[in-house]
């Protein structure tokens, strides 16, 4: 009968240590570690230092994670202190996944090596049949003190101050005297290619007058007009009296800045006679396209660009 009681006995153990078995195996299909990241560095921490550790789980429906048996910001455990904690959650219809960053900073004060530890720390589940936690273990990790047992006296110990040394700027002052000369000379370069205005003395030659002019002429038949004359003046203006199309040769030979655009020069001559000539009608639009195309380019051979 003894021997019938002991059996018993181991059976129901057994189921028991069975039944728990299952019961773990449950806990961890309902959350799981994903990973655990702790500092890189586990030797030469000193007094000051903030260290840093992450665990991600993942957590299925409907468990959540309790906000309530968090760790507390500024407990200090063992002279390391929580600085901070933040959570970061990413939920999906079946499983939330929490990455939780912890950041330590360790307040030590003891003078030799020794061994410290970011406390173990247990976060709570709520929300399903059984309550459930997860927990992080410790990290253990070297503490080194900045000053050594024994040192009584610091003024024993103190180095000589000395002053940084000069760095000769010189190399650096004139080669930022030449790239601010250059900036200056672009910038005045392409003031000089695209201005309009004639706020300086160069910029009011005759063709520039003429281009302002045209670019306040309406696009028709009164604007072509006036604008065959106001290049005409300029035309006349340069050469120093009425030029026409069979004294191009004696102009050009006169100012060879503006030989590059004879082709153009003589197309605007035939142009103009039609215009002002012949009965057939053109493009007023087109024309005055055209002539304000030419006119810029003629002033900036007339500025030598």
């Amino acid at each position: 009968m003894k021997k019938f009681k002991n059996k018993c006995y181991v059976l129901l153990g057994m189921i028991a240590i069975f039944n728990g078995a299952i019961a773990q195996e449950s806990k961890i299909a309902e959350a799981k570690i994903i990973s655990v990241s702790n500092p890189l560095q586990s030797h030469g921490i000193q007094v000051g230092d903030v260290l840093s550790r992450r665990i991600v789980l993942e957590v299925k429906a409907p468990y959540q994670l309790s906000q309530q048996t968090l760790p507390m910001k500024g407990v200090r455990t063992n002279d390391v202190e929580l600085s901070q904690i933040s959570i970061t959650k990413t939920a999906s219809q079946k499983v939330i996944r929490y990455s939780i960053d912890l950041r330590y900073q360790v307040f030590s004060a003891v003078f030799v090596p020794s061994v410290l530890q970011l406390p173990a720390e247990k976060f709570a589940l709520t929300g399903g049949p059984q309550a459930l936690s997860v927990n992080l273990p410790a990290w253990k990790f070297w503490f080194s003190p900045l000053a050594p047992k024994g040192m009584n006296k610091a003024r024993e110990n103190m180095h000589m101050q000395f002053k940084p040394t000069l760095i000769d700027l010189q190399a650096h002052a004139n080669k930022l005297l030449v790239f601010s000369g250059m900036l200056i000379v672009g910038l005045l370069g392409l003031v000089y290619i695209n201005a309009d205005k004639r706020w300086l003395p160069f910029m009011n030659g005759a063709f520039a007058k003429a281009h302002r002019k045209l670019k306040k002429l309406p696009r028709n038949t009164d604007g072509e007009k006036q604008a065959l004359s106001y290049m005409h003046q300029a035309f006349n203006q340069l050469h120093g009296g009425n030029l026409f199309a069979n004294e191009l040769n004696r102009f050009l030979s006169k100012h060879p800045s503006f030989v590059k655009l004879s082709k153009e020069i003589e197309a605007f001559f035939e142009q103009s006679n039609q215009s002002l000539f012949a009965q057939n009608t053109q493009n007023s639009e087109q024309l005055m396209a055209d002539l304000m195309i030419l006119s810029r380019s003629l002033r900036d051979c007339e500025r030598g660009v």
